[in-house]
């Protein structure tokens, strides 16, 4: 009678936990796949409140290709730039992905191999940078920018992500080192290795998944930022994808199935990234835990 009691205790834990993690795969995915649907619809199916769009169509996404060949007034304008906006999301997005392996990796190594004073304080002031808000910053960042001529560059917006990318990506890439087996160090030190050649030849190779994890981390970050894009931006020549999407609040009239398709391709690169790499971002991530 006790083990069947405790058997359906079980089960019902179970079906509740399922339940829950249902409602909040719902309460994530809901809002995004209404955009999703709203971007398929005409303007006057959205106004009449319409959930599923009746004569499905891809204007709205034709008009971010082919806006000069459009006789649609609004939005337009906006849309001309968003292959621009692309290019340099992408420019920023990678850059700051390169620099948060490159630089990560050298401080993560030092501190998950190297004993030195204030080590400890040291990674306590990484993490609590990661932990400040971008605003209690933006006026001092934006004095520093315009002090040294980058307002309106790229270069300004990568550093202002790196600032804030860079803590996380020392911290999964120092509990990932720890993981690799000292005997494995001391055998590359043995051959002949200097320390920067232990990090290359068997550091790095070993960690590969714990580097796509944080790597992927920070282009997805970099890519779907928004505050300082826009207090960093104010041209095409730098804006990326995300301040030139908010444009469209700025039109006389706004067409919402032209907002909804810009944040569907906003969106959709982080997307594939994080499916495609999930295996190496669960296992670099569960790694780093570990550690």
């Amino acid at each position: 009678m006790k083990t069947q009691l405790k058997m359906n205790k079980a089960i019902i834990k179970r079906l509740a936990l399922y339940f829950l993690v249902v409602l909040a795969t719902l309460y994530i995915i809901t809002p995004f796949l209404w955009v999703v649907l709203v971007s398929f619809m005409h303007e006057r199916e959205v106004t009449q409140m319409h959930w599923i769009p009746h004569q499905p169509t891809l204007q709205s996404y034709e008009i971010y290709f082919h806006a000069h060949t459009k006789n649609l007034d609004i939005g337009t304008a906006t849309a001309q730039q968003f292959p621009r906006a692309i290019a340099n999301s992408l420019v920023i997005a990678s850059s700051v992905m390169v620099l948060n392996l490159f630089f990560g990796s050298l401080a993560a190594y030092a501190l998950a191999r190297i004993n030195f004073a204030g080590k400890l304080a040291l990674m306590l002031f990484y993490l609590g940078s990661r932990s400040v808000p971008g605003i209690a910053i933006m006026i001092p960042m934006y004095l520093l920018v315009r002090s040294y001529g980058l307002l309106d560059t790229h270069l300004a917006v990568i550093l202002a992500h790196v600032t804030f990318t860079l803590p996380f990506t020392i911290w999964i890439l120092k509990g990932y080192f720890q993981t690799v087996p000292l005997d494995l160090e001391r055998a590359a030190r043995v051959d002949g290795c200097s320390q920067i050649g232990a990090l290359l030849r068997v550091f790095l190779p070993v960690t590969t998944p714990g580097m796509i994890a944080v790597g992927i981390f920070s282009f997805i970050s970099s890519w779907g930022e928004f505050f300082f894009a826009l207090l960093f931006t104010s041209t095409i020549s730098s804006k990326p994808v995300t301040v030139v999407a908010s444009d469209f609040a700025q039109e006389l009239q706004v067409d919402f199935t032209v907002i909804a398709a810009g944040g569907v391709l906003v969106v959709l690169l982080p997307i594939i990234l994080a499916f495609i790499f999930q295996r190496f971002i669960i296992h670099g991530i569960s790694g780093a835990v570990t550690g």
